[in-house]
C-alpha cells in the first residue's frame, strides 16, 4: 500500500493497474463524433493480433487520479500517434498530468501488454496556440520503453490526390479505437467509404463516438497503411454527438466524421522526434 505521505500522483502509479483503470471518464469535451444513419461498429476481441495490438487506450490524468479516455496507435516501439486534443486539452487549457498507454486493451480488466506511462508528449504549435486547430489536431506520445511482444506496426503513408481519389472510388477507410459509449476498455472498429478530402483533412461515414479521437485512419489489405488520425464529427441541434448516448438520435444521411490527413511534412516531423533530432519548429514539447 502506498504511504500516506506520498502525493496523489505517486499513489495512482503504485496501485494495481486494475484499480486505476476502473476510474475511466468520458473523453475531452471537444471530442464530437457521430453514429448513423445506423450503427455498424464491430467489437474487436482479438486484441493481441496485429494490427489490433497496436491500437492503444490512453488513460489521461488531469488530477485526482481519474482516467479521461482517448485512443491512439503505436507506430514504433516507443511512439504513439494520436489526436492533438488527446495530449493538449482545450477544456483544461493544458496537457494531462500523466498519460498511461495501454495497447490491445480488450475490456475493463484485460490489458494483455500492461500499461506504460509517457515520458514526453508533442503537438503542433498551431494546435496549442490556434486559431484554426482543425488542421493541426494531431500529437505524439513518447514512451520510456517498448511493450514486450509487439513487434509489427502499420506504416505511415501520405497519399497524394490521385491515391485519395482511388481510395474514395474503390476502397475503404477503417477507424479503430475505444469509444466512450461502449463498455469500458472495449475496442471497436468500422470501415466505410471515404467521401471527400482536402489537403489536410479526410471526411468519411465511419461510425465513431467520443473516445475514438486519436484512432488511426488506415487503408489496405495485406499491407496496412495509416493515412490519417480521427479527430471529429458534428453535433446534433442540442450540442451532443449523434447516436452516442441513449437520449440522442442517429446521425442523418450525409453527415460525416473527419480526421487529419497525413502529409509528408507531418511524417518528417514524426521521424525527427523518433530519431532524437532537434524538435521541428512546427512542434511543441508539452509541459
Amino acid at each position: 500500500m502506498p504511504s500516506r505521505r506520498r502525493g496523489r500522483r505517486q499513489a495512482m502509479l503504485d496501485v494495481p493497474t486494475r484499480s486505476w483503470l476502473h476510474l475511466d471518464t468520458l473523453a475531452d469535451a471537444s471530442d464530437a463524433s457521430l453514429v448513423g444513419p445506423r450503427d455498424s461498429r464491430i467489437q474487436e476481441i482479438r486484441t493481441t493480433v496485429y494490427p489490433w495490438n497496436t491500437i492503444v487506450y490512453l488513460c489521461r490524468d488531469f488530477g485526482g487520479g481519474a482516467c479521461s479516455g482517448c485512443s491512439g496507435v503505436l507506430i514504433a516501439p516507443r511512439l504513439v500517434l494520436t489526436a492533438g486534443h488527446c495530449v493538449w486539452s482545450l477544456r483544461h487549457r493544458r496537457a494531462p498530468r500523466s498519460i498511461r498507454v495501454c495497447p490491445g486493451r480488450r475490456d475493463r480488466d484485460t490489458l494483455p501488454y500492461g500499461a506504460i506511462e509517457a515520458t514526453a508528449t508533442y503537438a503542433p504549435a498551431a494546435f496549442v496556440r490556434g486559431p484554426d486547430r482543425t488542421v493541426a489536431d494531431w500529437g505524439l506520445i513518447v514512451l520510456p520503453k517498448a511493450f514486450r511482444g509487439i513487434e509489427r506496426f502499420m506504416a505511415l503513408h501520405a497519399p497524394d490526390d490521385a491515391e485519395v481519389k482511388r481510395i474514395a472510388s474503390h476502397g475503404l477507410v477503417s477507424v479503430a479505437g475505444y469509444p466512450s459509449d461502449r463498455p469500458i476498455g472495449t475496442l471497436w472498429r468500422h470501415a466505410e467509404r471515404l467521401k471527400r478530402a482536402t489537403n489536410l483533412r479526410l471526411f468519411y461515414t465511419v461510425d465513431t463516438c467520443p473516445g475514438h479521437s486519436g484512432s488511426p485512419i488506415f487503408v489496405g489489405g495485406a499491407q496496412l497503411r495509416i493515412v490519417g488520425v480521427h479527430t471529429a464529427g458534428v453535433l446534433d441541434p442540442e450540442g451532443r454527438s449523434y447516436g452516442c448516448k441513449r437520449d440522442t438520435t442517429l446521425a442523418p444521411l450525409g453527415a460525416l466524421n473527419s480526421g487529419i490527413r497525413l502529409t509528408a511534412a507531418m511524417i518528417g516531423a514524426i521521424r525527427k522526434i523518433q530519431s532524437g533530432e532537434p524538435v521541428p519548429e512546427s512542434m511543441m514539447r508539452l509541459p
